[in-house]
């Protein structure tokens, strides 16, 4: 028997899916182990999204539509009070009611993992997986040719993607930052680079790219600090929970200290913007709340009021000992205005602010892990705040965080931040930035 599935094989597989055959049955129909049919149906399964799904019925996805006693959510200009009163069966809801929660069916995960043999496909609404023969094949020629594919480009084409490529990305950019921004002039995909850079046809090598696996020495752990956790009172994660539902969702800053070299002093204090994903550094000499506190009151000299209270309405923090001072971050200390509230995460919870901890990789391939900080200064921080947030990212549809944070709040607030958007060619994001 071949090694490689035929067009009849997958036939076989779709026809005894369809019959409700088991794994097993399948396997022995055809000679092939459990495992190698299994791996076929899970690698070329088709998804269907539920707004493309046909049904005789109804097309609500809605987990909780059986119960619901909503109306009048579709918005469509043609729906009667007959409808209306449908919309449980309706589904024309589903992409503007905030109660919606899609239901995912249970067949994905577990075998058969996909929906051939299911006696409600026909008027089923969800999004579901089916094996389809002649798109298996397809794919698996498509694949199939691919691999077996050289390199097809003349030398001076090549040239001419090592002059685009390997500046930036010896720079710290990514492929994909590359290609996103040199679209129009490289015409290349982005898995055609990689081919090019691991295969040692550009002048960037593969040590080049981000994200390069490093071991690190276990850190040992430092003296016990006493904390007041009285500063924790009605800052509590589920308070912080409750305060974005009674102020209808306004924008969190998330907060942390970014340390360098055990042992030696200098750490640089991060707030991150979760609505444009800007994050701004400050070096500060010591760890402390004091440090933290003058960061704040720093602000407030440069901003007015009601722009410090705009940008800074709510700050999220773990339970790092220089984060127990909430009341000086919170109150001006010339008016005794509340301009902002402060909470707290869980304990061992720093999941819960995480847009910050995965923003730090940026900062980190400027300064890894185990860098000193005794030469950083203000300047530098200012220096890495822009390169950083002038990088753009995919789920700002390949704008960056500055032109986003501008587009929002406006050109002279990011003045008064010192914000600069450095153009896409002379982005660095290596240790070379501050050399």
């Amino acid at each position: 028997m071949g090694k490689h599935f035929t067009i009849e094989d997958r036939i076989s597989i779709q026809q005894l899916l369809k019959e409700g055959k088991s794994y097993s049955d399948i396997a022995i129909c055809l000679g092939r182990s459990v495992s190698t049919i299994m791996r076929e149906v899970k690698n070329h399964r088709v998804f269907i999204n539920r707004k493309d799904v046909t049904t005789m019925q109804t097309k609500n996805a809605c987990l909780k539509r059986f119960d619901c006693k909503i109306s009048g959510k579709c918005k469509k200009p043609t729906c009667t009070a007959i409808h209306k009163r449908n919309c449980k069966i309706c589904g024309g809801c589903n992409d503007y009611c905030s109660e919606f929660e899609e239901e995912i069916c249970k067949k994905y995960d577990s075998p058969p993992y996909v929906c051939n043999s299911c006696e409600k496909k026909p008027r089923c609404p969800l999004s579901k997986y089916v094996y389809d023969a002649a798109k298996a094949q397809n794919a698996y020629q498509d694949k199939l040719s691919e691999s077996r594919k050289g390199i097809s480009v003349t030398s001076e084409e090549l040239n001419r993607i090592d002059e685009i490529v390997s500046p930036r990305l010896q720079k710290g950019q990514s492929i994909h930052s590359i290609c996103a921004d040199e679209k129009d002039v490289l015409n290349l995909s982005e898995r055609s680079v990689y081919k090019y850079v691991n295969k040692g046809l550009l002048s960037a090598k593969p040590t080049d790219l981000q994200r390069t696996v490093q071991r690190r020495p276990r850190k040992k752990a430092g003296p016990a600090v006493k904390v007041d956790k009285q500063c924790y009172k009605d800052r509590t994660y589920t308070d912080f929970e409750k305060y974005l539902e009674q102020n209808n969702n306004p924008n969190v800053v998330e907060m942390d200290s970014i340390v360098g070299k055990q042992g030696e002093v200098g750490v640089v204090l991060s707030l991150l913007l979760r609505n444009c994903d800007l994050q701004l550094y400050f070096y500060r000499s010591y760890n402390t709340a004091r440090s933290v506190t003058e960061i704040f009151d720093e602000l407030r000299s440069k901003l007015t009021d009601s722009e410090y209270s705009k940008l800074f309405k709510c700050i999220l923090a773990d339970r790092g000992t220089e984060f127990t001072d909430p009341v000086a971050i919170e109150v001006n200390k010339d008016t005794g205005e509340i301009q902002t509230r402060v909470f707290y995460c869980d304990p061992m919870n720093s999941n819960q602010k995480a847009k910050c901890e995965r923003n730090h990789e940026f900062f980190r391939y400027i300064l890894p892990k185990g860098s000193s900080f005794s030469a950083l200064t203000r300047k530098k921080t200012d220096m890495i705040t822009n390169h950083v947030n002038s990088y753009p990212r995919p789920r700002l549809g390949e704008k960056s965080p500055i032109a986003v944070f501008k587009a929002i709040y406006g050109d002279e607030l990011a003045n008064k931040l010192g914000l600069v958007e450095i153009p896409a060619e002379e982005i660095i994001l290596t240790p070379q930035l501050l050399k």
